[in-house]
């Protein structure tokens, strides 16, 4: 199924002003930095340890984050599901190492953001 852009910008928009409503402006320039990208199920997206390269905005599928103990066992953190944001939120926001894995559980579809795009979008408003 060929990707519709607009009906996934759509999307973005309206989950993003449940957090905070953007004038036209702002909200053209952080639309921008959005790209498509898709999954098969059981990718690993993020390993503990690398620093997270992106947010995800989920079209399709389910994914989750989790961390492994120990003793080897994995213990899930959050699902993730349509229409969220995704990712390692706290390794994306201050470029640091994760102590979590993220992957998809199902094929998935997302916009998603690259850390530098973001933060000059931050930035500039």
């Amino acid at each position: 199924m060929p990707f519709d852009t607009s009906t996934a910008l759509s999307h973005l928009q309206a989950a993003t002003r449940q957090f905070h409503p953007l004038e036209e402006p702002v909200w053209a320039d952080f639309a921008a930095i959005w790209q498509p990208f898709e999954a098969k199920r059981k990718v690993l997206l993020t390993s503990e340890g690398e620093t997270e390269k992106h947010v995800y905005f989920v079209l399709e599928g389910v994914q989750r984050a989790y961390a492994v103990g120990e003793d080897g066992r994995d213990a899930t953190l959050v699902f993730t599901y349509p229409f969220s944001f995704s990712g390692v939120a706290d390794s994306f926001l201050l470029q640091q190492p994760s102590r979590y894995f993220f992957e998809t559980l199902t094929p998935s579809r997302f916009l998603r953001a690259g850390f530098r795009s973001f933060d000059e979008v931050m930035q500039r408003h």
